[in-house]
Order: structure tokens, then sequence, then C-alpha cells
């Protein structure tokens, strides 16, 4: 395998259930990153959220891939590459529909993500974890008028992501959703609906910047464990699902590693990358 860039999952991924980043996988990234490989984070979060709060010791990353694949920013200018949005009719469409609901309402465009104050607390009791829900909290731009944004603002917006307070509200919601021409909506928690227009997936990120970069499939290995990491699993030369991955996701990728909580992504650049012995590896 000829590796050069590796795409790394965040959530239920690289970071632990409680969100954190352990010390294992930064020291295997790092080491990564000194023998030559080009990391790219590849998340459903926002640029703002992966730059600034997880990997805001990792200046020299260079490419961040966000948004579910739908938005590809260089770090070192901030300037964004590569999007891909919904027509802002059909996202003004979405966000209506959200409000009929108990919901909270993350709507992504270019390097940010938005919210609006009454969602909050939706958000905060839908169950997911406090320690994601802060984090998101921390470099989300509150939003007094999301219609308008939406309708108006400097980049379109590429990808809803829904909060629901109830799981009978959800499944009607994503329903409603899903009979949109051009949309199909996923759910990677229980609580939670992603939607990004048309059928657009990280594998359409990473796509635009390997060739970007004048790089093929052959030279990316992707690391994944949700339904939004598939297509990327099944496009990567190399593609590694993580051992808490529903069975779906292992069969979409060539290799499995261990779990998100046990160091699975310093294990997999342990085992697939070739670094010599002054980096760390036999």
């Amino acid at each position: 395998m000829d590796i050069k860039l590796i795409a790394i999952d965040l959530d239920g991924t690289l970071l632990d259930d409680d969100c954190l980043f352990q010390e294992e996988n930064r020291k295997w990234i790092r080491r990564a990153m000194k023998a030559g490989y080009l990391v790219v984070p590849t998340t459903g979060r926002s640029y703002q959220n992966a730059r600034y709060e997880i990997f805001k010791d990792f200046d020299e990353l260079p490419y961040y891939i966000n948004a579910n694949g739908t938005v590809v920013t260089d770090a070192r200018t901030e300037k964004v590459l590569y999007t891909a949005s919904f027509p802002r009719e059909t996202a003004r469409k979405i966000y209506r529909l959200c409000r009929e609901y108990r919901t909270y309402i993350e709507p992504y465009a270019g390097r940010y993500a938005y919210m609006e104050q009454e969602g909050i607390d939706h958000l905060y009791r839908s169950g997911l974890s406090i320690s994601y829900c802060r984090q998101l909290m921390r470099t989300n731009i509150l939003c007094d008028d999301m219609e308008k944004m939406i309708m108006e603002g400097k980049y379109p917006v590429s990808k809803f992501h829904i909060v629901c307070e109830s799981s009978q509200e959800k499944e009607r919601l994503k329903e409603r959703i899903a009979s949109i021409p051009g949309l199909y909506p996923i759910s990677v928690v229980a609580q939670n609906i992603e939607v990004v227009y048309e059928k657009k997936s990280k594998r359409d990120g990473l796509a635009f910047l390997s060739e970007f970069l004048g790089l093929t499939r052959e030279n990316v290995m992707a690391i994944g464990d949700s339904s939004n990491d598939m297509e990327m699993l099944e496009w990567a030369g190399c593609s590694v699902a993580m051992e808490n991955s529903a069975p779906k996701v292992r069969q979409a990728a060539k290799y499995v590693t261990d779990t998100n909580n046990n160091d699975g992504v310093a294990k997999a650049l342990q085992r697939f990358l070739k670094i010599e012995k002054t980096g760390g590896m036999e």
C-alpha cells in the first residue's frame, strides 16, 4: 500500500465515548505527521469546531474535511476550497419543518455551524452526552434570525445537524425531510438527523482533496465508525472500521481495528504506516 493521506473521523473513532482525544492517539498522529503522512480530520463537525476545539494544539494540520464531506478547508489560509450546498429554498424548507418540532437546529455554512438560543434546551434534553453538547456550544455561532442567515449568508448551507428531544418526533421529521426531492437524511445516533444535499458524503470531500493534491484513492487510508463514514470507507484504498462500528460499517471496510475507547486509531496507524524506528515503530 502506498498510503500518503490519512482521513480520520472524530466522534466514535478518534474520540472516546466522552468525546476526549486520548494521548495514545495524539502520539501516533504526531508520529504519522513527522513521518510525512498527511493527516486530514474528516468529520461531521464544523471546521471551526474540529480545528479550534478538538485539534487546537495541532496547528500544523493543513486541511480539514467537514460537514460530512461537504466542506474542504485549507487551514493555513482558512480558505474554503470546496463546498457542496443545498439550494437556498430547500434549506429554508428543512429549517421550517424542523421548527414544527422540539429540535435543536444546527446548519453548517462554510467554516461555521450556527444555532438558535431556543434550541439549546432541546439539545441538552435530548440525551446526548453533556461533553459533546458543550463542545458544540464553544464554537457555534448564535444566530438571532436563522432563516435570514440561510437565505442571505455569505456561504450557502451545506449540512443540517438536527437533534430531537423525542424519538417519535425524530422519526416523523426524518420521514418528512426524506419526502423532499434530493434529500436522504441519516441518523448516526438515536437522537439526531443529518442532512446534506443529494447523496453527498465524506467520500466527495475526500475525492476532491485527493485530486486537488494529485493523489489517487490508492494513496488514501480512511478510518471511521458510523453510517456517514461508509462511502469513504468503500472508496479509500485502505479502509479501517472501528470495532465499535455497526456490522454494515465493518463490512464496508477492508480492515477492523480496536474500539474508540481502546486506542483503535493508534493501533491502525501502527499496523499500516511505514514509520522508522526513530518514530517509535519497529
